[in-house]
């Protein structure tokens, strides 16, 4: 009868619950161990949940990938092609959802959680995952919602450090996600925001001023291994449609497409006209998220030097608060200081241009910047922040032009339109649309180009630190001292 009941239990039985039925029984033979018998008999439901779940959430995965490119197929001869933008909770990400709306897509941003700048996404999750995570049925639900993706959505758009599902690796999108993604037919496009491709060898390699300059826990906040993150792009490079970067994180992607897709939505932002004539301090504000990232303590000691000769300075450093408190300091501001020794500008420069504020920050090449030629920052490194300070404060006449060219300057390039008609060269590129999708995207990219050729720049806006036209380092210390 035994001999028949261990047939039977191997036959119906998984391995690893008859392992825990065996571990069970030797417990109880020894002495006193009912008591952690009764603990495992307490925890016998969640641990069947938690295999059922995972049983259940592989066969369902299994079945979307099966059906999801016919149905993907039928979609696109329809010409309705739907995109997911996610999972990292950038704070541009249903913008971006927004751009691929004026391509005619159905499209939605969705997020695991939320971080304190801003809870606007299409399809915030946290609220199940959280309980999901609670049950440990985390990775079981997040298959749920890879298996809805893969039915719903033709294309799908990721940054560089996760996707649908957790990963063993640290930032990075699981390979099994990968592969489900490939055998679905679906589109992919990868992103990078900093962190998740920089690396430390490649980072110190661009000379003096870096992001890993002044980092002293490598690896805490980025990829930082060389060779690591190399196989990884390398994998990606391999199993989707194209990588996509901007700024300094083509460094790290030297395949990838260039487009600049940080959109801003300009119906939130009112240009702040500076006072006229200028009157009081000069207000500089700065929001930086990690200050050692951002060059903040030579902004400091740059503004505590120039204090100390007798300039009149405010400054007001904000962190860790919502994205509306940053955008309220930066109002009350004359000039936005946003960062100096990565070398390239971050999103934090288009909100201010967008509020119509001058912006100081340190951009290492023009190919980094769309349209260099009508871009309006302060181009200083640390090494030149005091002789930029100086012209600023002896030219406080000139900031209101260079405030209106910077609106304008987004207003051309970074509205949501101006994203949307770059994503749609990235499809025509690389996505292989039928034609009437491609007719629908060429004709959204004609009338963004008419929007913005209506759009005058400004006269007279220009100044000796523009990023299309550096000075040589000696003559600096002159053009901080001579008014324009």
């Amino acid at each position: 009868m035994r001999d028949r009941l261990r047939s039977l239990a191997r036959l119906v039985l998984p391995w690893s619950v008859r392992r825990w039925m065996l571990t069970t029984w030797s417990i109880a033979r020894s002495p006193g161990g009912w008591t952690i018998v009764r603990r495992k008999l307490q925890a016998l439901p969640r641990r069947l949940l938690s295999l059922l779940a995972t049983a259940l959430s592989i066969v369902i995965l299994k079945l979307a990938i099966g059906i999801a490119p016919a149905l993907g197929a039928l979609r696109l001869r329809r010409g309705e092609p739907r995109s997911l933008w996610g999972v990292t909770p950038i704070l541009t990400l249903q913008l971006k959802a927004r751009a691929d709306r004026e391509l005619g897509f159905r499209s939605t941003s969705l997020v695991y959680v939320t971080y304190v700048i801003t809870s606007r996404f299409d399809l915030n999750l946290q609220r199940p995952y959280v309980l999901a995570l609670r049950f440990g049925l985390g990775l079981a639900f997040q298959r749920l919602v890879l298996a809805w993706a893969l039915v719903r959505y033709d294309v799908f758009h990721f940054f560089a450090d996760r996707g649908l599902l957790d990963s063993t690796e640290r930032l990075q999108i699981n390979s099994e996600e990968l592969a489900a993604l490939r055998r679905a037919g679906k589109r992919v496009y990868v992103y990078a925001y900093g962190a998740d491709v920089r690396t430390r060898l490649a980072t110190l390699a661009l000379g003096k001023w870096n992001f890993c300059v002044d980092c002293a826990e490598p690896p805490k906040y980025c990829t930082c291994h060389d060779a690591e993150a190399q196989r990884y792009v390398s994998e990606l490079t391999r199993s989707v449609t194209a990588l996509v970067s901007l700024g300094d994180m083509l460094t790290y992607m030297p395949t990838a497409k260039h487009i600049n897709y940080w959109p801003l939505d300009l119906d939130r932002f009112n240009a702040v006209r500076p006072d006229t004539p200028p009157s009081g301090p000069l207000r500089i504000a700065h929001a930086p998220n990690h200050t050692h990232f951002k060059g903040s303590k030579y902004l400091e000691r740059t503004i505590h030097r120039l204090k100390g000769q007798g300039y009149d300075i405010e400054y007001c450093k904000i962190q860790g608060v919502s994205n509306s408190e940053v955008l309220a300091l930066f109002a009350q501001s004359d000039i936005v200081a946003d960062q100096f020794i990565g070398g390239a500008y971050g999103y934090t420069a288009l909100e201010a241009m967008a509020l119509g504020k001058p912006v100081l920050s340190f951009v290492r090449s023009p190919d980094l910047v769309e349209a260099p030629e009508e871009c309006p920052i302060i181009n200083a490194t640390p090494d030149e922040l005091e002789q930029a300070l100086l012209w600023i404060i002896r030219n406080r006449d000139s900031l209101r032009k260079i405030g209106e060219q910077g609106r304008r300057y987004v207003e051309r390039w970074h509205g949501i339109s101006a994203i949307a008609a770059r994503l749609g060269q990235l499809y025509r590129d690389t996505a292989d649309f039928p034609p009437h999708v491609v007719d629908r995207i060429r004709n959204q990219q004609e009338q963004e180009e008419a929007r913005r050729n209506a759009i005058p720049l400004v006269g007279n806006w220009q100044h000796p630190f523009q990023i299309a036209m550096q000075p040589a380092p000696e003559s600096l210390s002159a053009i901080a001292g001579t008014a324009p």
